[in-house]
């Protein structure tokens, strides 16, 4: 039988315009690169010295709109929202190409609750300004400053109930100092009781142990010396099982099914704990094959 080498990494996201003046429709290849995009139909609008674009599923369902500062479409500035079903993700704007300004991301709770999940400031591209994260309940879970995409100065962190959970200080150079975490009662915790990806029983090592000695070769796929890496995804549920595994890209489908077979055969894992409370966390695992 021919040697397989795995090589694995584990990897812990109201518009207003002037006057419309002309509606454009043609294509470019920014909706043929994107491999999301691409499925869905853009219409090409001019509102002033803008072009917005405005795509909509194959429902007829809007789910995009991106305003541009040219013709073909290249340079991002104006207005931007993303939308889930009939009601906003996203909002926000560009400027020379780059995130500029306010952002805001909406989540939801239910068919009736919407809620503002974060409010963040960008300058051209990077963080900078005020930040905050909210719980459902919008009570404040984290906030904090970022100055040049930098963390500084104090940020806090806080449970459901409006409880500290945690404090971090940060020096100009984004540098951690000062730190301190409490569970939910009061009592001083540590930074790994309240915050942990999830964990393969008995470590990476342990991981890769596994996968040496589960894993088979398709025999096709190495009679005809296809090689090259499979990245599979898959999410870790707060009981430690696995599920949603997916072969995001792959040399050939022989390699995506072993992969994918072998990840969804894998032992309960520890799950993830947020707040010190378990959580789904979303893995990406790169696994090169190699004869």
């Amino acid at each position: 039988m021919k040697k397989l080498t795995l090589i694995l990494l584990l990897a812990v996201t109201k518009i207003g315009f002037a006057q419309q003046d002309t509606t454009l429709v043609y294509n470019s290849p920014m909706y043929l690169k994107d491999s999301v995009r691409s499925k869905w139909r853009p219409v090409v609008k001019r509102f002033g010295e803008l072009y917005q674009v405005s795509f909509y599923d194959k429902k007829d369902v809007l789910k995009e709109t991106i305003s541009f500062e040219d013709k073909n479409l290249t340079i991002r500035k104006g207005p931007y929202s993303s939308f889930y079903g009939i009601n906003i993700g996203d909002t926000g704007s560009y400027d020379k190409g780059h995130k500029h300004g306010e952002w805001i991301n909406y989540s939801t709770v239910n068919s009736e609750k919407r809620y503002i999940r974060r409010t963040e400031n960008y300058y051209y591209g990077k963080l900078d300004g005020k930040f905050k994260q909210n719980w459902p309940n919008l009570q404040v879970q984290q906030e904090g400053t970022y100055e040049n995409g930098r963390k500084i100065g104090e940020w806090n962190s806080f449970y459901k109930d409006g409880k500290l959970a945690g404090k971090e200080v940060y020096d100009a150079y984004g540098k951690k100092g000062i730190t301190e975490y409490f569970f939910n009662d009061g009592r001083p915790a540590k930074y790994e009781d309240l915050f942990s990806p999830p964990s393969f029983n008995g470590g990476i090592e342990a991981f890769y142990r596994y996968l040496a000695s589960e894993i088979r070769y398709p025999k096709q796929a190495a009679k005809d010396g296809v090689t090259g890496t499979v990245y599979v995804s898959f999410t870790v549920k707060k009981d430690g099982s696995v599920e949603d595994v997916k072969a995001e890209k792959s040399p050939n489908y022989e390699l995506a099914d072993e992969a994918i077979r072998i990840i969804q055969r894998s032992p309960h894992w520890n799950p993830g704990k947020d707040f010190g409370e378990p959580v789904n966390v979303k893995y990406n695992v790169p696994i090169k094959f190699s004869l």
